[in-house]
């Protein structure tokens, strides 16, 4: 017998296996990266950062002050371009991360989408079997349902499509003003 707490059991432990199987097929670099964005990407690196490049103007300016020869003298090449590099190397990480980010989404977004096309299915079943019912039981007065009907009837997910891009605008007719 099937309770309700070991199907949800079930379906956790589904949704838990695809999550286990899309890590595995990430490589050891693309998670290096990730992790290395989810550390990047936290409030203390920022506070880090911010008070580096404070310490780096500050000490800096202050040899200078003092006569002295700063390491880098305003306007601070070294740290521009220091700066320069980081904000590169950050860009292309965060890039790295997001288009295995639009990866994993775009596959549950199909997942989502079975199940919603077999959801859509199996209630069009029901609905059948259940205005068959009403037909066959002597119990149960017999009329036409139009709705019934209609809804008995699975949706077809390529027809719904061409409705859509007929009904909507498009980025396209956008930009030509059609």
């Amino acid at each position: 017998m099937v309770t309700t707490e070991s199907a949800v059991d079930e379906t956790i432990e589904s949704i838990a296996e695809l999550e286990r199987r899309a890590l595995a097929e990430s490589t050891r670099h693309q998670r290096a990266i990730e992790r290395l964005t989810r550390g990047v990407g936290r409030p203390r690196t920022l506070y880090t950062v911010a008070i580096l490049v404070a310490a780096w103007i500050g000490f800096n300016a202050a040899a200078a002050a003092a006569h002295l020869h700063p390491l880098d003298a305003p306007p601070f090449a070294w740290l521009s371009t220091t700066a320069s590099v980081a904000s590169l190397l950050t860009t292309i990480m965060i890039l790295v991360a997001a288009n295995r980010g639009d990866s994993l989404d775009e596959r549950r977004d199909r997942l989502a989408l079975q199940i919603a096309l077999l959801t859509d299915r199996k209630t069009a079943k029901i609905i059948a079997l259940l205005e068959e019912l009403r037909q066959d039981s002597p119990a149960v007065r017999d009329r036409h349902d139009p709705e019934a009907a209609a809804l008995s009837k699975a949706t077809d997910p390529h027809a719904v499509t061409a409705e859509l891009e007929k009904r909507t605008p498009s980025v396209h007719d956008a930009r030509t003003g059609a």
